[in-house]
């Protein structure tokens, strides 16, 4: 698992600055065909900056599900779920449970339908709450993001390796709290069937690559296209003309240039602030402001409810925003790093790494648990959970740094 999140981010970051490059030439060239109007503004900030934010990932997308599907057409991963058993029974879980956690590295979806190994009915729904705490790889993205952002690149594999291997030991202890309080009752005895080690098979791990990366993309090109645009269109409106002519007013009567852009960037922060994301951000803002979020990272976090690859491309859209006022910032990863503090960042990995799934991964979670009610309990519990851990991890990092 160490060596696949190597590959993962060594082998995946090289194609990031072609692809970074061409969606900002792309966005340069819209604005430059179509002029300086809203209609530029929603097709390069909105649609080609939020997809091609999402889209930057595909490479990392491509390398984790290789090396899952690698693991899994060897036979390996059962004789992994064997030799767990009895450290999984330490924590309450059953040896079957790594099939669908480990799937759940992948995408919870087919994680939570994997949990239907589980005769026992408690066994089947504590390993449901817990494969959530699994990074599945729309998370990836948000990962990458903040650690080329943080961190410096002999030491970003390693710290991607720590991000998914800690969600997997939060998890664990997760169990056996849920175990002990809630899931109580008698465990199903081990029993599986052992496959034979195989070559593994190239049409297959091809199909499971292809496949998924196809899926990948195609959110990207419909739901991520769409969410995109309504948050743009959310962080572009009202307008507030007045206030927008009375700067611009003193703009084009100073002959002071840093008064100029410190009028322009105050603008775009005005606009920003005053627009209905704002206003989202604003008022949910003091139940996150105590693990130092910000009403950007706040909204950035609200709209990954639907789906975690949004995450990116919230913050794209909201941190592009203001790309013109700062010469030296190139791509969205120098945003996040002159915008967000070190002690910020980490508290959003810890909240990212444990809160809720997306609203597909939900629904499939409702139906196999077996119940909307088990949704509530699943929302209150990663919430309260994520909550908890990223302030300490908050307050730890404001010590340290």
């Amino acid at each position: 698992m160490w060596a696949l999140f190597q590959f993962t981010f060594e082998i995946g970051s090289i194609p990031m600055d072609m692809i970074d490059n061409f969606f900002s030439g792309l966005m340069d060239s819209t604005k430059n065909i179509l002029g300086d109007n809203d209609f530029s503004s929603l097709i390069a900030d909105g649609a080609i900056a939020g997809v091609g934010a999402v889209i930057l990932f595909v490479p990392n997308i491509v390398i984790l599900f290789f090396g899952i599907a690698l693991l899994e057409t060897t036979g390996y991963m059962a004789r992994v779920a064997f030799l767990l058993d009895g450290f999984f029974y330490k924590f309450g879980l059953h040896g079957k449970s790594f099939i669908p956690l480990v799937s759940g590295f992948g995408c919870s979806v087919p994680a939570y339908m994997a949990a239907r190994t589980l005769k026992n009915d408690r066994d089947r729904l504590l390993t449901l709450f817990i494969i959530g705490f699994m990074s599945c790889g729309a998370r990836l993205p948000i990962y990458i993001l903040f650690i080329g952002a943080f961190f410096p690149q002999n030491q970003a594999a390693n710290i991607l390796f720590i991000i998914y291997i800690s969600g997997a030991i939060i998890g664990l202890f997760a169990a056996k709290i849920l175990k002990v309080f809630v899931f109580k009752g008698e465990d199903e005895p081990f029993v599986m069937e052992m496959p034979k080690y195989r070559l593994p098979s190239p049409k297959l791990i091809y199909h499971t690559v292809s496949s998924k990366a196809y899926m990948y993309l195609k959110k990207a090109g419909t739901f991520i296209l769409a969410a995109s645009i309504i948050i743009w269109f959310a962080s572009n409106y009202p307008k507030h003309l007045d206030h927008s002519n009375n700067v611009e007013i003193q703009i084009y009567n100073t002959q002071d240039e840093d008064l100029q852009k410190k009028l322009s960037d105050d603008l775009v922060l005005y606009k920003l602030e005053n627009s209905y994301l704002g206003h989202i951000g604003k008022f949910t803002e003091p139940l996150f402001a105590p693990l130092g979020f910000d009403w950007k990272m706040t909204v950035a976090l609200e709209t990954g409810l639907a789906a975690k690859e949004i995450v990116v491309a919230t913050l794209g859209i909201l941190y592009g925003l203001g790309e013109e006022s700062d010469e030296n910032s190139k791509g969205l990863i120098e945003k996040i790093k002159n915008n967000i503090p070190l002690a910020s960042a980490i508290s959003f990995i810890v909240f990212v790494m444990i809160y809720i799934p997306c609203l597909a991964a939900t629904v499939v979670f409702s139906k196999e648990a077996g119940g909307r009610i088990y949704l509530v309990y699943l929302f209150l519990f990663t919430t309260i959970t994520a909550w908890i851990l990223s302030f300490i991890a908050y307050r730890i990092a404001l010590l340290l740094i």
